[in-house]
């Protein structure tokens, strides 16, 4: 353990870290803590989990049962916690010597944590509890493995696709055809998407524009994923024999010629007074929900917003636009993790593997019934539309079920996709299993180059810098980023990537 800390001390003692790593302690020391006495007959195993709002009161419930059934006969008792920054956070414990047992982070981090040292290797764990790479979807097993190493297990993963609001759609149906473009599907390439762009535009009498098609570039609250254009236009985050990433790349460069020609098709002035008027993602006022924005790419998760903010609305979704009209795919999820150091990784490791391998669970909502529109689904037999309660499931397809998100499993159980609520999630259950579907690359550096790739796009996008250029100057910012991350894990006899 102190070879691990000294090597962590060393990676926070660098430049900002060492400030946000203040922060952070105070949020290990005086973060939130659960209420309530703990029963003093069992193991704690102390869980960090970043969700909030609904997402977190079904995963409190699911932790709920788990306490009540499994937890209670092997004297295990889960300990829920919800928390900000939990990346940071969640760091700076470990390096401290005082991590909790479980926590949730996102892929993009196994491959800078297992670095450092900071995870426990789960494949032993995994196949002894008959877990296999057989039993999940492949991208999403692959995300969470580092050097051939299990380092997590997916708790709710999704795809991204566009969004389209039909009623939008149908309003400018006749221009649409007018301009040969069919108001009763999404565009399935870029050029189609720029052209339904043009005729959904609304502007007011003073030119002001008043709705949006779409809008690539904005990397605010509702912007979310701007960095995967290079894959809808066919290109890649690594290259396969360095496996380090190339920002100059052609596809790169076509990718950013368009977000330029976006911006200059409608006014890069017009388009910042219009993203500066928008609300935020997670509210009633979402541009999409209200009509001022038609398309946004977005994960499952957003079905679920709709649901809770704008349940009438009408829309569909399909695959984000590209530039030769193939489908592609860009995936994530949310991850489980045991951080080295954990004081009870095995009865941690029971909670997870109960997620996989426990028989379908009824999970009371502790309201008297069903939440309206929550925990129903919509059951049809021929004229008549019935509301059935939520049946019981495997504990990860009813936790994913209720997220409105894809089940990571390759074999999904038949009553969780006959039952599911989300209007669209087949179109990103089909986008998650597309050969060829990608997502955050295994990269210990990644986040920097994903910041230094977030400059360029910005500069590209508000006109102040050529594509070319401005990404060729990219290239030479990432080659020293992949210098210096190659220089440290040397230090301790580690290669890159």
């Amino acid at each position: 353990m102190l070879w691990l800390m000294r090597r962590l001390a060393r990676i926070l003692r660098v430049g900002i870290i060492a400030a946000m790593a203040a922060a952070a302690l105070g949020l290990v020391f005086f973060g939130p803590r659960t209420i309530g006495n703990l029963p003093p007959d069992r193991v704690v195993v102390r869980y960090w989990e970043k969700w909030t709002d609904f997402e977190g009161v079904a995963m409190r419930r699911l932790v709920g049962v788990f306490n009540d059934t499994v937890g209670a006969e092997r004297g295990i008792y889960v300990q829920y916690e919800s928390t900000t920054q939990i990346d940071l956070k969640s760091l700076v414990a470990i390096a401290g010597g005082d991590p909790p047992d479980l926590i949730g982070l996102w892929p993009h981090l196994i491959a800078s944590y297992a670095n450092k040292g900071a995870l426990l290797p789960l494949g032993q764990r995994a196949t002894d509890a008959g877990i296999s790479a057989d039993d999940i979807i492949p991208v999403y097993y692959e995300q969470c493995t580092y050097r051939g190493e299990l380092y997590g297990l997916p708790l709710t993963p999704w795809s991204l696709a566009l969004y389209y609001n039909l009623d939008v759609f149908a309003e400018n149906a006749e221009a649409l055809r007018a301009a040969h473009l069919d108001p009763n599907r999404a565009p399935r390439t870029t050029s189609e998407l720029l052209a339904y762009c043009r005729v959904l535009a609304g502007r007011d009498e003073r030119g002001v524009l008043t709705r949006m098609g779409f809008i690539p570039g904005h990397v605010g609250n509702i912007g979310w994923y701007w960095y995967t254009w290079p894959l809808w236009f066919g290109g890649h985050f690594t290259v396969c024999e360095s496996g380090v990433l190339v920002g100059n790349a052609p596809e790169w460069k076509a990718a950013l010629a368009f977000i330029r020609e976006f911006a200059d098709t409608f006014g890069g002035n017009d388009l910042g007074r219009f993203e500066s008027g928008l609300s935020n993602f997670n509210s009633p006022d979402n541009p999409f929900m209200i009509g001022k924005l038609a398309m946004m790419q977005q994960g499952p998760w957003f079905a679920n917003m709709i649901r809770h903010y704008a349940p009438t609305l009408r829309y569909a979704a399909a695959p984000v636009p590209t530039v030769d009209g193939e489908p592609r795919s860009y995936v994530g999820q949310d991850i489980l993790i045991i951080p080295r150091g954990a004081r009870h990784p095995e009865a941690a490791w029971t909670f997870i593997a109960w997620l996989y391998t426990s028989p379908p669970v009824q999970v009371p909502s502790g309201e008297a019934e069903p939440q309206p529109g929550y925990e129903y689904y919509t059951y049809r037999t021929g004229d008549r539309t019935e509301h059935r309660p939520m049946p019981p499931l495997r504990p990860i397809e009813w936790l994913n079920w209720i997220h409105y998100k894809g089940s990571p499993l390759r074999h999904p159980d038949p009553t969780f996709t006959a039952t599911h609520p989300n209007p669209v999630i087949a179109v990103h259950e089909r986008l998650a299993r597309l050969p060829g579907a990608v997502g955050d690359p295994p990269l210990p550096d990644w986040l920097e180059l994903r910041e230094a790739f977030h400059a360029a796009y910005l500069d590209v996008w508000r006109g102040s810098a050529a594509p070319g250029p401005r990404l060729d100057h990219l290239q030479r910012r990432m080659d020293q980023i992949h210098e210096t991350t190659r220089k440290s894990l040397a230090r301790y006899g580690e290669t890159y990537p």
